[in-house]
């Protein structure tokens, strides 16, 4: 037995052995971003990405939906986590969309990059940095959310949690689900403004057409995904920093995510954002890497890849 054997693989997500977690042989790449600075409720985000890492090593790797590993099949690098910039939310923004960039454009580079936050705030500077990585797709993002994060800034900043949304839009078109909070500049922003289309939370669970008309905005585009954890119902996800009533339930939030893999011409790039986790309780954390494990499976494996075995969706 060598040496090296008695020795643990590395920390990277799902505690892959080395041959499936290189850079050079993954198709997936995840990008921790521990950065909390304009939280306004809750605090603890910036323990988010430690918390998902921890707890992805339990996650099993066989997934009946596609009867086999899927991970063992595309491999996941992870990247150290990104160095938060303390000077100031726009610097932060800065940051990660350079980091951004320069991941998607590098070589080798991964087919889909996700980030686990950290606050929201982070997701306008990764949407920033892959729209520069391939300024000749059309982007559009799907963003998950209990709020509508349309201020155009709060508390003194525009680089605020609070207006993740509103600076998304500043790169891109934005589809929302899950919203069942936002205030009356929010509101009236969405009254006005054509490039960002909102489905409530009790319309996403209700409303038959909406599959279809996220289907339609996401059709044959580059999408980016971001999901805030706090649009899932609280039942199932408490560990968020301002929780809101009511929710998605972890099947609608998956049914959405196939959707986007289906219907898009790419899923580019997706974050997880905004646990802060509660010391003793692993379950949220637990929830959000398998969250993110599955939207790897269902953007990197072939559709259909399972159905002969008569497999189910979990």
């Amino acid at each position: 037995m060598a040496a090296s054997d008695s020795f643990q693989a590395g920390w990277n997500f799902l505690g892959l052995p080395e041959e499936l977690s290189r850079a050079g042989k993954a198709a997936a790449w995840v990008l921790p971003v521990p950065y909390e600075a304009t939280t306004s409720y809750g605090a603890g985000t910036r323990n988010g990405p430690a918390a998902i890492l921890a707890a992805s090593r339990q996650v099993e790797l066989y997934d009946p939906e596609f009867d086999c590993e899927p991970a063992s099949e595309f491999g996941v690098h992870t990247l150290p986590a990104l160095e938060p910039a303390h000077d100031s939310p726009a610097a932060m923004i800065e940051r990660t969309a350079a980091a951004v960039r320069a991941v998607l454009s590098g070589a080798p580079a991964p087919r889909l990059l996700a980030l686990l936050g950290g606050e929201h705030s982070l997701t306008a500077g990764a949407v920033r940095g892959t729209a520069a990585a391939a300024p000749d797709e059309d982007l559009v993002c799907v963003q998950i959310d209990a709020h509508a994060d349309l201020r155009d800034e709060y508390e003194g900043s525009a680089y605020s949690h609070a207006c993740a949304a509103r600076r998304i839009l500043d790169t891109c078109p934005l589809f929302q689900v899950g919203v069942r909070n936002l205030s009356a500049e929010g509101a009236a922003f969405l009254r006005r403004n054509d490039r960002v289309r909102t489905v409530f939370a009790r319309d996403a669970l209700r409303d038959p057409s909406f599959p279809a008309r996220l289907a339609e905005f996401v059709r044959g585009k580059s999408v980016y995904l971001t999901i805030d954890v706090d649009g899932l119902d609280p039942a199932i996800m408490p560990a968020v920093g301002t929780p809101e009533p009511g929710g998605l339930s972890w099947d609608s939030m998956l049914d959405i995510a196939r959707t986007v893999c289906r219907e898009a011409a790419r899923l580019r790039v997706f974050d997880v954002v905004e646990l802060a986790p509660i010391p003793g309780l692993a379950a949220p954390d637990f929830l959000c890497a398998r969250l993110a494990y599955k939207i790897m499976s269902l953007a990197l494996m072939p559709e259909g890849r399972g159905a002969q075995t008569g497999a189910q969706k979990p």
